[in-house]
């Protein structure tokens, strides 16, 4: 009488987990594949949205996430305004900024975060105007 509760309860089990095994897979032949359009950005809105994730990532408390972050947005800085010899004084102002948010995020400073990234932001949005 054990065994052959046993034997179906086990059999009930397998049946189960084959029922939820093929409940999940799409059936052959009808893959989807998701495919996101965007109308492409400025590259200063791409910036502003580099400073508003290390933002982000200072008030979660997230310093590696923040660290990263700022390393894109100086990479992304670098590719828009190449080293030239002859700087706008702003441009010259942004470089500094970005090294005082470097600085911040080292000491884990979330309001000296916050403060230079929103000073970075009116620099950047000084840029286009």
């Amino acid at each position: 009488m054990r065994r052959t509760i046993f034997i179906f309860l086990v059999v009930v089990g397998i049946l189960v987990l084959g029922v939820r095994f093929l409940a999940s897979e799409n059936p052959p032949g009808l893959e989807m594949e998701l495919v996101e359009y965007s109308t492409p950005s400025s590259p200063l809105a791409q910036l502003q949205g580099s400073v508003d994730s290390l933002s982000r990532a200072a008030l979660q408390g997230q310093w590696t996430q923040a660290s990263l972050k700022l390393q894109e947005l100086e990479e992304a800085w670098q590719t828009l305004f190449p080293n030239q010899n002859q700087r706008l004084e702003t441009e010259k102002e942004i470089e500094f900024t970005i090294q005082t948010l470097y600085y911040n995020v080292w000491e884990q400073d979330q309001q000296a975060v916050l403060a230079t990234a929103h000073k970075l932001s009116l620099l950047l949005e000084g840029l286009v105007s």
